[in-house]
């Protein structure tokens, strides 16, 4: 049995967490706990479904909320031991058009790079996010459709990037919809280097 099994809309990882999931899970149960919709994307999904590469940082998309919600954020984040270099984070709400990373208390690495969705491409993550289940530990996590994210990694163009496309396009490419996968490929103009990946 493989790392990891994607079926529809549901994708299941069977390996033992790793650093990176523990930080994903407890980051995504507190803004889960403050009512924020959000979604894992780019490396860390291809890490996520077994593909060995280092990072520092877990990309995370969340959707746009009132100044409120933040506040109720930033007090989650400081009482789950959570820091970032813009605490007390009394303007995290301007800070997160660009993006911050948010880590365990004295720590640096690894880390969640954390933004608001602001084009069409991190709001299609979002509102069509699959639910990856960490088996071992049994919590889920949302992630980006996998589709998109095969193409904007191919969009993004570096050499890591497309072997993190490489990597979610082999294992997955049984379970994948071709329709959505080409399409995305054709918004984001990487016609030839999904030629190259097949």
């Amino acid at each position: 049995m493989s790392g990891a099994e994607f079926h529809g809309d549901r994708l299941v990882v069977h390996r033992e967490p790793n650093e990176l999931d523990l930080l994903a899970t407890r980051f995504s149960e507190i803004l889960s706990t403050v009512g924020i919709s959000h979604v894992f994307i780019s490396g860390y999904v291809a890490i996520l479904t077994g593909r060995a590469r280092g990072t520092e940082d877990i990309d995370v998309l969340i959707e746009r909320v009132t100044d409120r919600k933040i506040e109720q954020l930033v007090s989650k984040l400081k009482n789950g031991g959570l820091w970032g270099p813009a605490m007390p984070l009394d303007s995290m709400s301007e800070l997160l058009e660009d993006n911050i990373w948010i880590a365990p208390e004295g720590e640096m690495i690894p880390h969640i790079e954390l933004k608001f969705a602001t084009d069409e491409y991190d709001r299609a993550s979002l509102q069509n996010s699959i639910v990856a289940e960490l088996r071992a530990i049994d919590i889920e996590v949302p992630v980006g459709p996998l589709e998109l994210q095969v193409a904007y990694k191919l969009h993004l163009g570096t050499q890591k990037d497309f072997e993190d496309a490489v990597h979610l396009h082999s294992l997955f490419e049984e379970n994948l919809s071709t329709v959505e996968l080409e399409r995305w490929v054709e918004t984001l103009g990487v016609e030839d280097m999904y030629d190259r990946l097949r």
